[in-house]
């Protein structure tokens, strides 16, 4: 992060340097984390009811999240219909893609990883269904939303789940090579991350802090505690219950900025959630996983 903060103010920021970064990190980088994953595992049916089980509480999750947060920024705090879903949805959606699939990929190694990419999957399922709903103007359903959930990274997903139910044995060169692109996932999703945060200067007398220490208290505490009181609670795998577990902890979604400029929301309030909250995960994440182990959730 330090040293895309160093390039921003070395170098700028334009739009096509900013279109680039994200376009390796979404285009290259996850898919060959997806792809790697899959070449170095064998998908029997344990692994296909991990992986379904995966997307149901990954959808599950995170629209009861929407859900509790909304309920209680209506009826608490007052806040109205809009701002509320705003808030709601910045304050569950995390940035489960640029950090939650590398982080998984380091220390659950490469089923984890492709867990992961199935709940980030889900999660964008979320996104362009309830999420479009709650901020559209006209509430209602319309195939062209669910239209933009089809790109690269759910393009590998399909693709990897396929080749491993063919039982599709890689060779070693391929092997290597999606290795070699899925490392680069990691430090350029952080270094976009720091290229972003001068802009939080910017808007930082634009927004309600008030509403942003609502939503950053609930993303990076209590979320992850709701999260951990579900499936701790149900019979699942455990490498499932570690892979949501590391899920729930991201800061929120990179992406929040583009969502709500589509939708007319407040694009301001989404670019600090998501700064404020990437700065303050650098303490949470470690704290968090901490706790898990403490517990006898062991990563």
């Amino acid at each position: 992060m330090i040293v895309g903060v160093l390039l921003r103010r070395a170098y700028g920021l334009t739009i096509e340097s900013q279109r680039l970064v994200v376009a390796l990190i979404v285009n290259i980088g996850l898919p060959s984390i997806v792809l790697s994953s899959v070449f170095n595992s064998h998908l029997d049916s344990a692994m296909m009811k991990q992986i379904l089980t995966m997307f149901a509480l990954s959808v599950f999750l995170n629209t009861l999240g929407i859900v509790i947060v909304r309920y209680i920024a209506l009826k608490k705090f007052k806040t109205e219909d809009k701002k509320a879903s705003e808030l709601a949805i910045t304050a569950t959606l995390g940035n489960t893609a640029f950090i939650g699939i590398p982080l998984c990929y380091v220390l659950l190694g490469a089923q984890g990883a492709l867990l992961a990419a199935i709940f980030d999957a889900g999660l964008d399922f979320v996104i362009w269904t309830v999420c479009v709903f709650l901020l559209q103007r006209e509430r209602g359903f319309r195939l062209r939303n669910l239209a933009a959930m089809i790109n690269i990274p759910l393009m590998a997903i399909v693709v990897a789940l396929t080749l491993g139910a063919m039982q599709f044995e890689a060779h070693e060169i391929l092997k290597q090579l999606t290795k070699s692109l899925a490392a680069i996932a990691s430090p350029l999703g952080m270094i976009y991350i720091g290229l972003l945060i001068p802009d939080l200067w910017k808007v930082i007398n634009k927004i309600d802090l008030k509403k942003v220490t609502l939503g950053i208290f609930f993303k990076i505490i209590i979320f992850p505690l709701i999260a951990f009181l579900i499936v701790i609670s149900l019979p699942i795998d455990s490498l499932v219950t570690k892979v949501i577990l590391v899920q729930a902890t991201m800061p929120t979604f990179t992406l929040a900025s583009v969502l709500f400029q589509r939708y007319n929301a407040d694009v301001n309030f989404s670019i600090a959630m998501t700064l404020i909250s990437v700065m303050a995960s650098l303490v949470t994440i470690p704290c968090m996983l901490y706790l898990l182990h403490l517990v006898g959730i062991g990563l």
